[in-house]
């Protein structure tokens, strides 16, 4: 009896341990470790965790780096298995040996973060980078954006291939400073303040038509880097398109559909 009753507590340790948000909490506590390890300080600042005030509630960016070369908005996913999706489809896939489950597209939630970062600092889309970095063992069966990494080499690789200057260090100084005077303390109850709001949103959500939900999500994913797109028109044939608004450093395009 007790050796069963010490496999049972054994049992309900491990999977206390190994909870969705514990999981991200690890891959996010690593993603920065490395971040301040590896980023030259002098060029880059590093900022963890930080939840900022938005329209209607707030919203928590995993990391923040800034640098003259731009602003990195990173969202973390801490997971295993097989992951299928692209920049255009609002949910993506991980399968595991027995099971399949559907989360949001990481490139939009994270375009939520980056909007809130250019509404505070009213900087251009050009000067931000929407980056998605996966530090456990999935790997991609589909392709995917080139704003996607696959681990933390990867992520420092996607960092480092930005080397054009963007701001200034007198900007990148005054934006770190008014991003901690704008962030709130990161305490238990702001953070259940926090979880609260994304499930009225959820809900919201779910009483919201999907045709309409599909039109304003058409607007937002660039296939390559997944910034904003914006439509345009071809000189040629007259047809409509989307194309990114960081166009032409980035040449993402996509079908505009007929409504």
């Amino acid at each position: 009896m007790l050796r069963f009753l010490v496999k049972s507590a054994i049992r309900a340790v491990a999977a206390s341990y190994n909870t969705p948000e514990r999981r991200g909490a690890r891959g996010e506590r690593l993603v920065h470790n490395v971040l301040t390890s590896v980023l030259n300080e002098q060029e880059y600042r590093v900022l963890t965790d930080v939840i900022l005030p938005v329209a209607g509630g707030t919203t928590q960016i995993d990391h923040l780096v800034l640098s003259r070369f731009g602003i990195f908005v990173i969202e973390t996913k801490n997971m295993s298995g097989w992951i299928f999706g692209g920049a255009n489809q609002q949910k993506w896939t991980q399968v595991q040996k027995r099971s399949k489950r559907r989360f949001q597209n990481p490139l939009r939630q994270n375009y939520a973060h980056v909007k809130a970062v250019q509404d505070i600092l009213q900087v251009d889309q050009e000067a931000l980078h929407n980056l998605i970095v996966f530090t456990g063992t999935a790997e991609p069966k589909t392709a995917m954006p080139d704003s996607v990494a696959w681990g933390l080499k990867d992520l420092g690789r996607l960092i480092a291939l930005q080397r054009k200057q963007i701001l200034t260090d007198v900007q990148v100084n005054a934006y770190v400073k008014k991003l901690r005077d704008q962030a709130l303390d990161n305490t238990k109850a702001t953070r259940n303040e926090h979880l609260q709001n994304l499930e009225k949103k959820a809900a919201a959500k779910k009483q919201t038509p999907a045709k309409e939900t599909a039109v304003n999500l058409d607007q937002i994913a660039c296939p390559k880097c997944g910034k904003e797109m914006v439509k345009r028109t071809n000189r040629k044939t007259g047809d409509a398109f989307w194309g990114c608004a960081s166009f032409p450093k980035c040449r993402g395009t996509r079908k505009a559909a007929n409504r």
